[in-house]
């Protein structure tokens, strides 16, 4: 699978779990490090379960509540969570930034990551550039127009402009020296030019109305429930059971593997708090 590291042979082991008893309704492993597109499969193996077991044939329009980590959390989700009129709270990677409980989280425990990496050098900030979203145009602060080099949308479906300065204007602008990071790019014609990216925030897309759902009261009282049903489970299937990493390979193999130990959970769970009743 392809992770932020490099491409392994891994894969990543995914769990479905009510909240009343902790029971893993669904377990499935895939070999791809991103969970984004985890979502709709592991729904729809989970409703037809519950189809063909007669449980209900639809487990939407019974005040089901569907939350999940921000690793699930992309546009495309929460567009099929809102076309599909689905309960979910699934919040965006920002969600801890907008709230002002967490405000001072940062001065209190330090930053978890560097604004900047180590030894890199500081040039002028994008705040600095000015743009025009309506003809999609963006001005350098030495004045100079620079050429639109890419236009596309982010996970979260915002509108994603790239601008890349001519090498002419560049090479001998006055101050490239603080505005690149390698000015000694513009020197050659090969080489480019200052380049800065602007996201902009339409308001109107799936991921903001998920974010209106995770932001509201009663959002943040559904999601601060997750880590006490969920997380548990994993901590005693890689703590107590000691799955930490698979050791086999083949998706098959490692499949069985991942449902082997969830099944020994579900056991666990029931002959120590549950009742099986014979019908």
């Amino acid at each position: 699978m392809l992770t932020s590291k490099g491409t392994i042979q891994g894969y990543n082991g995914v769990a479905t779990v009510d909240k009343k008893h902790q029971i893993i309704v669904d377990a499935q492993a895939f070999g791809e490090g991103q969970e984004h597109h985890t979502l709709k499969p592991v729904l729809g193996r989970v409703e037809n379960r519950f189809e063909r077991l007669n449980i209900d044939a639809s487990i939407y329009g019974k005040g089901l509540i569907i939350t999940a980590d921000t690793g699930f959390a992309n546009e495309a989700n929460n567009e099929f969570l809102k076309k599909n009129r689905i309960n979910a709270y699934i919040p965006d990677n920002q969600f801890r930034q907008r709230d002002p409980k967490f405000k001072d989280q940062k001065a209190k425990y330090g930053k978890r990551h560097r604004d900047t990496v180590k030894g890199q050098k500081s040039v002028i900030p994008a705040s600095e550039f000015t743009l025009n979203v309506t003809k999609k145009t963006c001005h350098c602060p030495a004045g100079n127009e620079m050429w639109l080099h890419s236009e596309g949308t982010t996970t979260g479906g915002k509108l994603k402009l790239s601008f890349e300065g001519k090498l002419t204007d560049c090479r001998h602008c006055p101050i490239k020296t603080d505005c690149m990071r390698n000015p000694a790019s513009a020197d050659t014609r090969h080489g480019h030019g200052r380049q800065v990216a602007f996201t902009i925030d339409s308001g109107k897309t799936a991921t903001d109305w998920m974010k209106k759902r995770v932001d509201s009261a009663k959002g943040k009282l559904i999601y601060s429930h997750r880590m006490s049903v969920v997380e548990p489970v994993f901590g005693n299937i890689g703590t107590n059971k000691g799955l930490n990493r698979f050791s086999l390979r083949g998706k098959d193999k490692v499949q069985g593997q991942w449902q082997l130990y969830c099944l020994v959970h579900n056991i666990e769970k029931l002959s120590r708090y549950g009742r099986i009743g014979l019908h």
